[in-house]
């Protein structure tokens, strides 16, 4: 997975007209080639920290985790989790470390005055790079991925 590719997606679906968490999750699947036409519609509540409240988890972050689980995650129960559970610590841990938290509320005031969303937009983008790079130190960005998803 190439991160100034994934970067650049993300960003530029952004700019189209998708939020954070769609962006990213429709990025990082398309770059990781498990494209999902549903992939907008499973992100669209946790835009703006969960239905634009910003009071909850960043929508970027968001749908990152949600192309992490479909990507890596578990098709069963029984089935043992710790791998991806332990990616997803360590995504959230660089993001946070990033941002300063995880919280849409907190982030957003920390970036300050926004145009048209841009810093939304660029954190987006930096966003997608970050779990690209998380699984490409795994490993798992070499892994064709297997989201087979239909969307409408």
């Amino acid at each position: 997975m190439n991160k100034e590719t994934v970067e650049r997606e993300a960003r530029e679906l952004h700019c189209g007209g998708l939020h954070c968490a769609e962006s990213v999750l429709a990025a990082v699947l398309k770059e990781a080639g498990a494209e999902c036409g549903a992939a907008p519609r499973i992100a669209t509540a946790f835009g703006g920290g969960v239905g634009r409240s910003h009071e909850e988890m960043c929508g970027a972050l968001a749908g990152g985790l949600m192309a992490l689980g479909c990507l890596h995650g578990r098709s069963k129960p029984g089935v043992n989790w710790d791998e991806i559970a332990e990616l997803a610590a360590e995504f959230r841990l660089r993001f946070r470390e990033l941002y300063g938290s995880t919280r849409c509320s907190e982030i957003l005031h920390a970036l300050g005055p926004q145009t048209d969303m841009d810093q939304c937009k660029r954190l987006s983008g930096v966003t997608a790079g970050l779990l690209a790079a998380v699984l490409e130190e795994d490993g798992r960005a070499r892994e064709t991925g297997r989201c087979s998803c239909q969307g409408s």
